[in-house]
């Protein structure tokens, strides 16, 4: 599970640590971090960039293949997390699905606009309170385009967008759904960027858990035969 900008391994209401919860209880093994600088892990918020994140990301994978027992890996990613996990998925050969939770194809653009209006410190670093975006981040952004190359990964992806999300525009969830193959999109009417209602929060839950179950895999290939599919929530 990759968590999104200013996030944790936790995230926001919980909810990564609740669905690794679901996940147990139904004998399914997961994999939370907290990206380096951010959470509960070593270094600063300012020490990490676009670069760690996909390396970190890779590591993390790297890591649960190697666990005994293991037999796919899949992909969760919220926001930012969300736009890593797609953007790692298309580059290796060993991940068998992906969900996606709101993810965050401006997440460049909200950095940089962020960086470019704080004041900056001596060092080029932007004061952007306790979350100090520093000048490596910023030019680190220039190297990505989070959906190039995500038509590659070939495999079943689940999306999960709230219609009210101020952060990420749920339009920005019709980019993925049009460049993957074999997708399915989800909005949910109510929900704002964090899925925040009880409701919308089992919403996301069990959609995701049904979908890691493989419940939805025969119908998404059904559905989908090379096109893509929307479901309103």
């Amino acid at each position: 599970m990759f968590h999104g900008f200013t996030g944790n391994k936790t995230e926001h209401g919980g909810h990564f640590r609740d669905f690794s919860r679901l996940l147990e209880r139904n004998q399914i093994a997961s994999l939370r971090l907290d990206f380096s600088g951010n959470g509960e892990s070593d270094g600063n918020f300012n020490e990490f960039t676009f670069d760690t994140l996909i390396s970190e990301a890779n590591l993390i994978i790297n890591y649960g293949k190697a666990l005994e027992g293991i037999k796919e890996i899949i992909l969760l990613g919220y926001s930012m997390g969300g736009a890593i996990a797609a953007y790692v998925s298309a580059r290796r050969t060993d991940i068998s699905k992906l969900v996606l939770w709101a993810p965050a194809r401006n997440i460049t653009e909200i950095i940089k606009t962020r960086y470019e209006n704080a004041r900056k410190l001596p060092n080029g670093d932007a004061d952007s309170g306790n979350y100090p975006i520093s000048l490596a981040m910023y030019e680190s952004l220039n190297k990505y385009d989070v959906l190039a190359g995500i038509e590659k990964f070939e495999k079943p992806v689940l999306i999960i967008h709230g219609k009210l999300d101020l952060a990420v525009n749920y339009q920005f969830s019709y980019e993925y759904l049009e460049r993957f193959k074999h997708a399915s999109l989800h909005i949910i009417d109510t929900a704002g960027h964090g899925f925040d209602l009880r409701e919308e929060k089992n919403k996301l839950l069990n959609m995701s858990y049904e979908f890691v179950r493989g419940w939805w895999l025969k119908w998404i290939l059904f559905v989908v035969s090379n096109k893509c599919q929307l479901v309103q929530m």
